[in-house]
C-alpha cells in the first residue's frame, strides 16, 4: 500500500493518520477479521496492537494496555479462557513487545522493551486483558504524531482447538477491542536529589483516523465490529482500570 507508484501518489493523497489505536492480525496493516477452521491444535494467531502518538511526547518510558473481548452473545466459550489456573487453554496466549518483524509501522521499543500480561479476566459478559511494557532509561526517547508505531503483539496458540479434550467455542464470532493504551512520559526531573520527575500521560482510546474501518477492533469468525456486547465506554483510566477485580 504505501508502495503504491508515483504517479498514483500525484493523483490520489494517503490519507494522514491522525491521533489514536489499531488492532489487527498478522501484522500492523493485516486483516480485521480471522477465520479459523479450528480443525487443527497446532500453530497460533498474531494480533498486532499499533498507535499513532499525539505530539510532545520527549521520552517514551513505557505504556499500558487494555483490551476487551465479547461476544455478540454477552458470553465468554471456553476457547477464550487462556490464562488462569484452572482454565482451558491455561498458556495459550503470550505478549511480545518485540516489534522487529512488523514492518508496516516503525518500532517504538527499537527492541529494548520488557512486560508482559497483568490480567486475563472474565466478568461475566466479557474478557478485560491488561498488559504493560517499559524500556530503560538509556532508551527514552522523542516519538513523532503522524506516524503509526508497533505497541505489542498477542500470540494465541491453537491448543485444544480440535480433537480429543478440545474446548468448545472456537467457532464462536468474538469481538477484541483496543479500550486504551496509555503512553508514559517521565517528563522533566523535579527533584534531582530524590529523582522525582514530572510524569506525564497520554491516553489513546480512538481508533487510528486514515487506517480505515473500526481500526481499534480486530473480530473473530466475523464477529461484529461494533463489541456491541462490550461494557459502556468509560472516560478515564481509572475507570477502565476499576472493571479489573480488586482495582
Amino acid at each position: 500500500m504505501r508502495f503504491a507508484c508515483a504517479f498514483l501518489l500525484l493523483a490520489v493523497a494517503s490519507p494522514a493518520l491522525a491521533s489514536g489505536v489499531g488492532l489487527r492480525w498478522g501484522s500492523c496493516e493485516g486483516q480485521s477479521n480471522r477465520n479459523f477452521a479450528c480443525d487443527k491444535s497446532t500453530g497460533s494467531e498474531l494480533l498486532v496492537g499499533s498507535f499513532d502518538a499525539p505530539s510532545g511526547i520527549a521520552n517514551l518510558s513505557g505504556m499500558e494496555v487494555i483490551l476487551r473481548i465479547t461476544s455478540a452473545g454477552g458470553t465468554v466459550p471456553s476457547w477464550w479462557q487462556m490464562f488462569a489456573n484452572g482454565s482451558c487453554r491455561r498458556s495459550s496466549v503470550a505478549a511480545s513487545f518485540d516489534m522487529s518483524d512488523q514492518f508496516e509501522c516503525d518500532d517504538v521499543w527499537n527492541g529494548q522493551a520488557g512486560g508482559g500480561l497483568a490480567k486475563w479476566e472474565n466478568d461475566g459478559t466479557g474478557i478485560n486483558v491488561g498488559m504493560a511494557a517499559a524500556v530503560p532509561r538509556s532508551a527514552w526517547g522523542p516519538i513523532s504524531s503522524g506516524r503509526q508505531y508497533a505497541a505489542f503483539k498477542l500470540i494465541i496458540n491453537h491448543l485444544k482447538s480440535s480433537g480429543p479434550g478440545a474446548c468448545g467455542g472456537c467457532e464462536t464470532p468474538m469481538c477484541i477491542k483496543v479500550e486504551m493504551i496509555r503512553l508514559t512520559d517521565p517528563g522533566r526531573l523535579i527533584d534531582a536529589n530524590s529523582h522525582k520527575w514530572e510524569n506525564k500521560t497520554w491516553d489513546l482510546t480512538d481508533g487510528i483516523t486514515g487506517m480505515g474501518g473500526a481500526s481499534q477492533v480486530a473480530t473473530w469468525q466475523g464477529g461484529t465490529p461494533n463489541c456491541a456486547a462490550a461494557a459502556s465506554k468509560v472516560s478515564t483510566w481509572s475507570e477502565l482500570k476499576a472493571r479489573f477485580k480488586g482495582k
